[in-house]
């Protein structure tokens, strides 16, 4: 017979391994599960379940045509409107509202239109590595989904005019790989080799450029606020050698959405965005300035870099869903929070 110590042992024991067990379950298996919508379409696409949202690939056929104006046609910068979607398409995402046993209105599934992207059919002899009728340095910040659409939509409609012109572009395009020293760098090699135009992609990528020059025309894209950023004089009059292509989201549509997904409007809501990003930054005050305003609850989380995304939803764990804005950081790291969300 086992002594009463050897049995407070063994229970000691088995209780432990249950403890330990279940600790490690919940570390790894638990999902937060919570219904996220993001300021742009290409990152709802992997980690939120429905945004009304600008489509960047056209916000660069729309940059494209404005360096084509400017290029073929002398179009005067300083007098060029910077142009926003006016009514972003809304899209939803079943298999993330799926993953995270999420259903979808109805009512928010009948104003769903087709996809909206432009069709243009690239020239590619219209873009040549050397000995262009014209050079454009493309200063792209940060790789993801999103800017590279507007790269290759600007890419694309600017061969088109090029080639309808019958001429030729050489394109050097670099990517600052997130740093601000290379942003500086580019751009300033870009003036060194006096390319005819600079076309930049996200904020602190055309501040460096207009910071490096006055004379060679800049056409921005993916800039939510090119006033307080500084590029532009204002929207409709840029006043300099800078304008381009705003992609201001409706926020307030946004997250009046996330009202309706959840059908209710006593609700709190999580506005997680990256604290070093100007254009996040405006968009969070938007958001906040709505919440207040139609009485919803809200929490807000602002993060250095991904490896704050776990500390993140735990500190959003309690609020009914979760809005994104527009954040290049967020964006680049959009399956981590879809991982993070869904416990994988």
């Amino acid at each position: 017979m086992k002594s009463k110590s050897s049995v407070v042992r063994v229970l000691l024991c088995i209780l432990a391994g249950t403890v330990l067990f279940g600790l490690t379950s919940c570390g790894s298996g638990a999902g937060y599960n919570i219904p996220i919508v993001c300021g742009e379409t290409n990152m709802n696409d992997i980690c939120g379940i429905a945004t009304y949202g600008v489509n960047y690939y056209n916000l660069g056929v729309r940059a494209g045509d404005m360096a084509a104006d400017i290029l073929l046609e002398g179009a005067d910068v300083s007098k060029m409107p910077v142009w926003f979607d006016p009514s972003p398409a809304l899209t939803v995402n079943t298999s993330v509202a799926d993953e995270i046993g999420f259903k979808i209105p109805e009512s928010v599934l009948a104003k769903v239109t087709g996809d909206s992207t432009l069709e243009v059919t690239r020239v590619d002899s219209a873009i040549v590595s050397s000995g262009g009728n014209f050079t454009v340095g493309i200063l792209q910040l940060v790789q993801h989904v999103a800017l590279d659409d507007s790269n290759r939509g600007f890419q694309d409609q600017l061969s088109v005019r090029m080639a309808a012109a019958g001429k030729t572009v050489t394109i050097l395009d670099e990517n600052a790989a997130g740093e601000q020293a290379n942003n500086i760098t580019i751009a300033e090699t870009f003036v060194s080799k006096k390319v005819d135009l600079i076309y930049t992609i996200a904020t602190s990528s055309s501040q460096a450029a207009a910071a490096a020059t006055e004379e060679i025309p800049v056409v921005f894209c993916a800039v939510t606020d090119p006033v307080d950023a500084g590029l532009v004089a204002s929207m409709d009059n840029p006043g300099g050698n800078v304008t381009g292509v705003s992609d201001i989201n409706p926020v307030a549509d946004q997250i009046d959405l996330i009202a309706e997904l959840l059908g209710k409007e006593d609700i709190t809501i999580g506005l997680l965005y990256t604290s070093a990003e100007t254009n996040s930054e405006f968009q969070i005050r938007l958001a906040k300035q709505h919440c207040e305003a139609k009485g919803y609850t809200y929490v807000v989380k602002g993060i250095n870099d991904l490896n704050d995304i776990q500390n993140a939803f735990i500190a959003l764990k309690d609020v009914d869903a979760i809005y994104i804005p527009t954040d290049n950081v967020l964006a680049s790291g959009a399956a981590t929070v879809h991982s993070v969300n869904i416990g994988g």
